[in-house]
């Protein structure tokens, strides 16, 4: 079956080309402009959104026998894993959020499910980590090599005397106040985290996914239709949480 990521992709390929220079230009200038302090993380040569870790035998076993009684999602993920789907397929396949593929990813990583050696890939486990919330922006500059221990323990020690002092002071601001990143790169930081929690449309592509056979689309879109069901009753109760709790009749 033709991949849901394959499809979005597609999607943006088969456009004029005079669409596609312009979209490319668009584009490039909106990274530069939001993440700048950050290209490291934008032109590594295997972005996380690429990243298809190994499953260990540990993993293997687990996906086999569910013995942990682990959510779905994790079985998923590792179903997916073992199928060779990259972080960026298994996200949009799955309708997850890219912090969703984050935080199993970091979860199945502590609980030794998969094969993550490769230290080339330490900059995009760090910024799994962040996304997922594991890690707070000190430990991810210094994963990410921004800063190093000597400078993460001095912003540490730092914040602990404004604590003492009673100024409660976000690391983040002691990273600007030591100028270890700018006000731009908190921004930035602030943009990758927050954009990670936003989900692609469930609906793209559901028109073209090709198949191997009739009952295999059938299938798929059963699934899809599904999903959008179990989105859109999730919409509808965080409406009804939003009226209680403003009081709107």
């Amino acid at each position: 079956m033709q991949k849901v990521s394959d499809v979005f992709l597609d999607n943006i390929k088969n456009l004029p080309i005079w669409v596609k220079q312009v979209m490319a230009r668009e584009i490039l200038d909106d990274m530069n402009k939001k993440l700048a302090d950050f290209n490291e993380l934008t032109q590594s040569e295997v972005l996380f959104q690429y990243m298809v870790p190994k499953l260990s035998f540990k993993g293997k076993q687990e996906l086999q026998e569910k013995s942990m009684r682990l959510s779905g999602a994790f079985y998923t993920f590792l179903q997916d894993l073992s199928e060779e789907n990259n972080m960026f397929e298994i996200t949009v396949k799955n309708s997850w959020s890219f912090a969703d593929t984050a935080k199993i990813f970091v979860k199945c990583d502590e609980l030794e499910f998969l094969n993550t050696s490769d230290r080339t890939l330490d900059k995009n486990i760090a910024l799994a980590m962040f996304i997922a919330g594991k890690i707070k922006t000190g430990e991810f500059l210094k994963k990410i090599g921004r800063i190093d221990a000597i400078q993460l323990e001095q912003a540490i020690r730092y914040q602990k005397q404004l604590n003492d002092e009673g100024r409660h002071i976000k690391m983040a601001s002691i990273m600007i106040k030591m100028a270890f990143i700018s006000d731009k790169g908190l921004d930035s930081l602030l943009l990758l985290k927050e954009e990670a929690k936003r989900r692609l449309p469930v609906s793209i592509g559901i028109t073209s996914i090709k198949c191997d056979s009739p009952e295999e689309e059938q299938n798929q879109v059963l699934r899809l239709q599904k999903e959008i069901t179990r989105l859109e009753s999730e919409n509808l109760i965080m409406k009804k949480r939003l009226k209680k709790l403003l009081n709107i009749n």
